[in-house]
């Protein structure tokens, strides 16, 4: 065993299932009016893979070797994206700055918050890593 749980688990799901329903309903019949068609697919993608590194996790608690790998690949995975994502918004940006655009301040704090979560994803594959190297010496 990884790591111990110790938490009512059906609780939670009971929760996680509530509140999922909620997003995909609100998402599903158009009645989110208040984000934009942009946000709605973010959090329809961040939602995923959170539901996916959810699930990694707690089989990756359970001791299957499988989710050893999936732990290390679902971050990497993000961490591409996000390395891309910082890269195009940091080129928009470039391009503001030289026009002296309004939305300049916006779009600094957006490449500043991804390339965040870029840095982020690579230390969570950093620690993947070194688990796995302590997960074979035994």
């Amino acid at each position: 065993m990884f790591c111990h749980l110790e938490f009512d688990l059906p609780k939670y799901h009971v929760i996680t299932i509530i509140v999922l329903r909620f997003l995909f309903n609100c998402l599903r019949h158009n009645r989110c009016t208040f984000i934009g068609s942009k946000a709605k697919t973010a959090l329809i993608s961040g939602g995923t893979s959170g539901i996916l590194a959810i699930v990694i996790g707690y089989f990756y608690c359970s001791g299957n070797v499988i989710t050893v790998i999936a732990g290390i690949l679902l971050p990497a995975m993000l961490f591409i994206v996000f390395c891309w994502r910082a890269s195009k918004t940091f080129f928009t940006l470039l391009e503001m700055v030289s026009t002296r655009s309004s939305e300049t301040n916006k779009k600094a704090i957006a490449f500043l918050i991804i390339g965040m979560m870029a840095i982020v994803s690579l230390v969570v594959v950093m620690f993947q890593v070194y688990n796995l190297t302590v997960f074979c010496e035994f």
